[in-house]
């Protein structure tokens, strides 16, 4: 009789633990309850020539991240060509611009403000940085170049 009642209590203890909970929500509820951002990413290009100089800029936006292509040839100066990684904030795109001059890798900051479908490049006081040339103040850039990078259909 002992075993009986034993038994009869591990199986109750068995069925009611696999007994699914009513207010339990499920996994795939639970998925459904987490907001779903769409991420794409959109092309934009640029290109700026005056005389003999050239300046393009191709890059992927994705949320306020920036990745890209960007590519100086300016007369009597040696053309680099190389990729940008930054951040849109607000109509100040702050990126790094990694390319190769004369054989040599190099690092700089770089600053365009975004207005009427045209990137205006910024210039301010810099200096080197771990490696790299920064602007040593970003809030006093000056937006005044002649420099203006027109919006253009991708390729």
């Amino acid at each position: 009789m002992k075993n009986s009642i034993t038994l009869l209590v591990l199986v109750s203890v068995v069925l009611f633990s696999c007994k699914k909970k009513e207010n339990e929500p499920t996994t795939d509820e639970l998925k459904s309850d987490i907001p779903q951002v769409e991420q794409s990413a959109t092309q934009e290009c640029y290109e700026y020539v005056q005389g003999k100089d050239t300046i393009q800029a191709n890059f992927l936006v994705q949320n306020n991240a920036i990745s890209g292509d960007l590519y100086y040839k300016l007369y009597e100066k040696d053309k680099n060509t190389g990729k940008i990684t930054g951040t849109i904030n607000g109509d100040t795109l702050l990126a790094d611009y990694t390319f190769m001059s004369e054989g040599i890798k190099s690092v700089r900051q770089v600053v365009f403000l975004r207005k009427n479908k045209s990137l205006i490049e910024g210039s301010g006081e810099s200096e080197e940085k771990e490696g790299k040339t920064v602007f040593k103040e970003t809030k006093k850039m000056n937006f005044t170049s002649n420099i203006i990078l027109n919006e253009i259909p991708c390729k």
